[in-house]
């Protein structure tokens, strides 16, 4: 009797967990009474979230060719609800920053990666399928530095502000350097990586120093030692990566760390960089002498490979210099992809919203293929996107949106956290953009210090600086 009684309790127990995931397995929908303005509603059927009935948005970017394309991809989207989307273009300052921005002019804002981290109270939280959606799409590291938590509130969409490898081909073929690109990745297969680089550059210095347009290449590529926004492709040669522990730690007591000092040693054995005296002996370029000449080696054509910053103008270079300018990721060092730093821009739906799920359905058509065609088609900016990405828009040809999105896969955002005690003082500023960074690199550079004495003073002076910047006031 028992075991029958067991068994009759299996089945019904069976029929209500088949019941269930019956329930559960049907597409979910929304009815209009559900919608509130709180509430959010994505309605599988139609793939798409509910809008409520009043709904009308403010989206707020800053270039309005892109905003009239934004309001078209709705008005598209949703001829039942033409008109109920409009933008503002909101010029930022020069810092990009409004922190003390309410947030009430929009329910939307295409705002700064750094100014979203001061102001993520502000911003709602997106739903698991805008979520998923990030997740599945986004750089991962630029989705991770500002969104810290498993609650996202920021979608990465484009790069705004950063520094990109750069080489000139017309250089390379002109002294006779294969430019064959046999593995599509925008490099010279022969200039993969720094090793290769730094080969090239040893036989250069023995006395096989190449001319172009009549003068002497001194660098293959100009690296900067005293300025840590540039600094940073280096140091981070086998994957370093700042404040990984938290905003009182740099990580320069890191081995990855010491990696970068390590490449510095090898650019300098392999004479990246020299100085030629009238009777033609060369001589190391000094350590003080390794400034910022990036744009030098877009105007002036002084070395084959260098930096592009977005804001440099390639198409005018190319036209004054009669040469041809690729834009790839950088070399590998021991296998690494080295790093450079660039800010993002993305989208944040405000809490002070009145229609939280007509401004999901809002954010999911920016977030889409057809919002990063509109984004590439009517801006300069280049998308930030996985390379397997289904969102990846159709690039025009010779557009350089396309390089610089891939140029951009390795890089990594600034750190933005502050000093636990000192909410005004950002980390990096008390133990990164400083001079004592400059110091250390260039008596590396210069011989005076070991990479070890200079990693050792490095530490003493940042911890000395945090601990005094983070004293409770």
């Amino acid at each position: 009797m028992k075991k029958r009684k067991s068994l009759f309790l299996s089945l019904v127990s069976l029929m209500i967990i088949s019941t269930l995931s019956a329930c559960t397995n049907k597409l979910m929908t929304c009815d209009d009474i559900e919608l509130n303005g709180t509430t959010i509603c994505f309605d599988e059927k139609l793939e798409q979230y509910k809008i409520e009935s009043d709904a009308h948005l403010v989206v707020s970017v800053d270039d309005d060719k892109w905003g009239e394309a934004i309001v078209e991809i709705w008005n598209n989207a949703h001829p039942d609800s033409i008109g109920a989307v409009t933008f503002i273009n909101s010029k930022r300052n020069e810092s990009g920053l409004i922190s003390d921005q309410i947030y009430n002019d929009a329910d939307i804002y295409i705002l700064h990666d750094s100014e979203v981290v001061k102001n993520s109270e502000k911003f709602l939280a997106f739903d698991k399928v805008l979520t998923d959606t990030l997740k599945d799409n986004s750089v991962e590291s630029f989705l991770n530095s500002v969104n810290t938590t498993e609650n996202l509130v920021y979608a990465p969409i484009l790069y705004d502000y950063g520094l990109v490898f750069v080489w000139n081909k017309t250089m390379l073929e002109m002294i006779d350097l294969s430019t064959i690109d046999a593995n599509n990745d925008n490099l010279p297969d022969a200039f993969d990586t720094w090793e290769e680089i730094f080969s090239l550059l040893a036989s250069w210095y023995t006395g096989d120093r190449p001319m172009y347009k009549g003068k002497p290449i001194e660098t293959l590529f100009p690296l900067t030692l005293n300025n840590q926004w540039s600094d940073y492709h280096h140091l981070s040669s086998t994957g370093w990566q700042m404040f990984e522990n938290g905003p009182l730690d740099p990580g320069y007591d890191d081995l990855e760390f010491k990696t970068g000092f390590e490449f510095l040693e090898d650019a300098k054995a392999s004479f990246i960089s020299v100085e030629i005296a009238e009777d033609g002996s060369e001589t190391l370029s000094p350590g003080v002498e390794m400034n910022w000449r990036w744009e030098d080696v877009l105007d002036s054509e002084i070395a084959p490979f260098g930096f592009l910053g977005t804001w440099m103008d390639l198409t005018t270079a190319e036209a004054n210099t009669g040469s041809d300018f690729i834009v790839s990721a950088l070399p590998t060092y021991n296998g690494n992809h080295q790093s450079t730093l660039v800010n993002t821009k993305g989208l944040v739906i405000s809490t002070n919203t009145k229609f939280r799920s007509a401004a999901h359905e809002l954010g999911r058509l920016i977030y889409s293929k057809a919002g990063f065609q509109a984004l590439v088609d009517n801006t300069k900016y280049a998308p930030s996107l996985s390379n397997d990405s289904i969102y990846i828009p159709i690039f025009k040809a010779n557009n350089i949106q396309e390089d610089l999105m891939y140029g951009f896969l390795y890089s990594s955002s600034e750190y933005f956290e502050t000093i636990p005690n000192n909410k005004k003082l950002s980390a990096m500023s008390v133990a990164y953009y400083q001079s004592f960074l400059n110091d250390a690199q260039i008596a590396i550079w210069d011989g005076s210090k070991s990479i070890d004495q200079s990693i050792a003073d490095l530490i003493t002076i940042s911890d000395a600086l945090l601990a005094e910047a983070n004293e409770e006031r």
